[in-house]
């Protein structure tokens, strides 16, 4: 009974202490609940200030906040909150606090008076001890400055208020309190272990005076501080010294530089530390760099990288974004040396060095961050076509968010599936469907905005903030959409689930084409100055007349204008001078299936309309039953000509596939090969065809009175509206 009691009590005394033990205590509490509770416990309130892209931010969170001391002294002293800056209540916390930089650690009174601040990470015991010593007011930016001024010139003291005057911007007094305080002292009490602040924290490098008195009396400094304190410091100061040497912008070949070279090479030497690190091998590095060879510099730094420190190593690397005007060669040897050693890194460091080689690969970053509320974590794939070829990448995302980070040269449409369990709908075929959603990449450009996911549903976007050319993209492609369109995408979505024929829903494919194409063509038209306009000019420009084409491209700047989408329209209109509406059809003489002679000049008098395509092109093909419906609606009016152009090398073959396609579609009118004399007359160079099928109207003044690109095109209506019936 009595050893159950023991038992009973030592539980009893350990569970609180291990409860009490868990890191900080950030309360979920607005800024007015946290005055509250602050009043009630005779607490001040500790507000850390962050975004969710600060790097140091994320650091304290996951390496200082959760540690058991940490949380002792906080959880005992404040009500603690963590405010994110760029939301809610945080903006105007922010605002009113006048926080500038994150993390930014602020200290208020119960009423919501500041007591204290201090900005950036630092590591655990050093961070309490700042937070403890800025809350007192002894050691308060008020408390050091009267003590000081008052003449107290304790260790302590000279360190805490020569790194107030630092943190504050006034340097040069800071230093000045340091040298005064250090000039004063006597030879023995410079080397005393409560006066070794004023190497470590306040020597920069070893040119300071105080170096020098530390590298001439190192055998002192050792004996009273210990090695294990003093030779880290002196090899610190040297690799400073020596890290110019070896960066791959490399120091400028001088008489003086080469000089400070051999100086540094004999303080090493005289320094005699019983560890050099890796001062060898980044000497042999600043040799090699001297000699001016990039690719032997290169090579010798990967040859020593496994002897560096990783700081050295990231030194390094980061450097080689000065070899950006170098050839491809040199460029692409330093670019593989960053990739190999670019997961060595983490967080701000390992962003930093990415961007280097995507400088050096010629290539930019565009990061993407969706928030999807439905789905707390899973998984995303994206694909899109890149210069002909299909690419697909995977992420996992968690807490509701997606962020995606792709780097490139070009600006291309991608689309993004939703693979999570929750908006999985099993189908006919017996397999899952995922919503999706598309965006596009743009290099140097990024994107933040919200999905509206649900199971069986059409995803969709909201916008939220960004660059210019994404929200034009979001713009057109969701906030645009027309009813016919909304409503034919879901419509898709339903039969792939259930797996029918969307093939049965001719009259809704019909309308949502026409929305989208009504959707697309009114953006452009009043878009000028949009990079996604020229885009669709580019994708869509059949669809627009070229008199009208060309009026568009004209009110474009200038700057999309040379783009790759700008000089390809510009090429195309070019190419279309001599035939657009409104021009004179140049005249061909043909020999057409029954050897009869065919000339457009002779037609001189009548409407004639051309009709493009090939035994090859499926919608030419299609197209050909509501043709022949036409052609016995107006062949009083208008004369009917078939210009074939068959994709095989060989003419026979070519008559074959044209003659057999002509019988199967039943066309009796004029049937012209285009392949045959070619030579002398190519009808469809003439007439600037590109695509298939293509009609041409030309009037009775063998003038150009509409040209018709695409299946969709229905030439019953442009004979309608020319002949009034």
């Amino acid at each position: 009974m009595r050893k159950n009691l023991i038992l009973f009590w030592m539980i009893a005394v350990i569970l609180p202490l291990s409860s009490f033990a868990q890191g900080v205590d950030f309360k979920s509490l607005t800024m007015k609940e946290a005055q509250a509770v602050a009043e009630k416990e005779k607490k001040m309130i500790f507000i850390d200030f962050y975004t969710t892209w600060c790097g140091p931010c994320k650091m304290m969170s996951s390496e200082v906040f959760t540690q058991d001391q940490v949380g002792e002294y906080f959880n005992r002293t404040f009500v603690n909150l963590k405010v994110d800056a760029e939301k809610g209540e945080g903006v105007e916390l922010a605002k009113k606090y006048q926080v500038k930089a994150y993390p930014t650690f602020v200290v208020l009174r119960a009423d919501g008076t500041e007591v204290y601040r201090t900005a950036g990470a630092r590591p655990a015991d050093e961070f309490v001890d700042k937070i403890r010593k800025g809350i007192d007011p002894k050691w308060s930016p008020e408390g050091l400055t009267r003590r000081y001024e008052k003449g107290e010139r304790t260790p302590e003291l000279v360190n805490e208020y020569a790194l107030l005057q630092m943190e504050s911007g006034n340097g040069e007094i800071g230093g000045k309190v340091v040298q005064e305080y250090f000039d004063k002292l006597s030879d023995k009490k410079r080397v005393k272990p409560e006066n070794f602040f004023l190497y470590d924290r306040y020597t920069l490098n070893y040119k300071d005076p105080k170096a020098d008195y530390m590298f001439a009396n190192k055998d002192r400094f050792i004996k009273v501080n210990g090695k294990e304190v003093v030779e880290p410091l002196l090899y610190n100061w040297l690799r400073q010294e020596m890290i110019p040497f070896v960066m791959a912008k490399g120091v400028p070949d001088t008489g003086e530089n080469l000089k400070a070279l051999q100086d540094l090479e004999t303080k090493i030497q005289k320094a005699a530390l019983a560890n050099p690190g890796c001062m060898s091998e980044l000497d042999e590095i600043a040799r090699v760099r001297w000699g001016g060879d990039l690719k032997a510099y290169l090579d010798i730094c990967r040859e020593k990288f496994a002897s560096l420190e990783s700081k050295d190593r990231f030194s390094i690397l980061l450097s080689l974004g000065a070899l950006q005007e170098e050839n491809d060669t040199i460029k692409t040897l330093a670019a593989g040396l960053l990739r190999d050693h670019l997961d060595e890194f983490e967080n701000t460091n390992r962003r930093v060095l990415y961007m280097t080689l995507l400088n050096l690969e010629g290539k930019k970053e565009y990061r993407l961050r969706a928030s999807i509320d439905g789905v707390k974590k899973g998984k995303v794939t994206v694909s899109y076509f890149l210069r002909g070829k299909f690419e697909r990448e995977d992420y996992e995302f968690d807490n509701h968010m997606i962020d995606i980070s792709l780097a490139g040269r070009d600006t291309v449409a991608a689309s993004v599936r939703l693979l999570c369990e929750e908006l999985a709908c099993p189908t006919a075929r017996g397999n899952d469907y995922y919503p999706h959603f598309n965006f596009i990449v743009v290099p140097g450009e990024a994107a933040v905005v919200k999905v509206n996911a649900e199971k069986g549903k059409v995803a969709e976007l909201e916008w939220q903030r960004g660059g210019s050319i994404s929200h034009d993209f979001v713009r057109l492609n969701y906030d645009l959409l027309e009813a016919d369109e909304r409503d034919y995408n879901q419509l898709v979505m339903d039969n792939i689930i259930r797996g029918g024929d969307i093939r049965d829903y001719p009259d809704e494919f019909q309308a949502s084409w026409d929305a989208g194409k009504r959707r697309v063509m009114a953006f452009i038209r009043e878009n000028p100055n949009s990079f996604i306009s020229v885009m669709e000019l580019w994708e869509h420009y059949i669809w627009f007349d070229e008199n009208e084409a060309e009026d568009i491209y004209n009110r474009f700047p200038a700057n999309l204008k040379v783009s790759p989408y700008g000089r390809v329209i510009a090429q195309r209109l070019e190419r279309s001078k001599d035939s657009r509406t409104g021009q004179s059809a140049k005249n061909f003489v043909k020999k057409d299936m029954n050897g009869k002679t065919v000339s457009l000049e002779k037609l001189r008098g009548k409407y004639v309309l051309l009709d493009f395509w090939g035994s090859w092109c499926g919608p030419c093909r299609a197209s050909h039953p509501h043709l022949k419906e036409l052609y016995e609606k107006y062949k009083k009016q208008v004369v009917f000509i078939n210009v074939a152009q068959e994709n095989v090398k060989d003419l026979n073959e070519a008559r074959k596939l044209w003659k057999t396609a002509v019988k199967e579609d039943g066309m009796t009118w004029t049937q012209i090969l285009n392949n045959e004399g070619r030579d002398e007359y190519d009808v469809v160079r003439l007439f600037n065809i590109s695509s298939f099928p293509t009609k041409v109207l030309i009037d009775p003044n063998g003038v150009v009175v509409s040209r018709m690109v695409g299946g969709m095109v229905d030439a019953g209506e442009i004979l309608k509206k020319v002949l009034g019936k």
